[in-house]
């Protein structure tokens, strides 16, 4: 895989743990740990205003991806 350093939920490498800045976040959906960026769904979820999908905010700072056994 060339991209090493981006994370999804859909990237067929297991469940992991994301951290921005020390802090763990919910509901990512991306991840980028080389340019220090992550899409996350706020709690509690909404629908955005032409209802096709969900609002997402972007967080930055330096972003860690531990994978998570189990």
């Amino acid at each position: 895989m060339a991209d090493q350093h981006i994370h999804t939920p859909d990237d067929g490498r297991g469940h992991r743990q994301v951290y921005v800045n020390g802090k763990p976040m919910k509901r990512v959906v991306y991840a980028d740990t080389r340019r220090g960026i992550v899409r996350y769904v706020p709690e509690p979820p909404r629908a955005n205003k032409r209802g096709d999908g969900v609002i997402e905010r972007t967080r930055r700072g330096k972003v860690e991806v531990k994978t998570i056994d189990g």
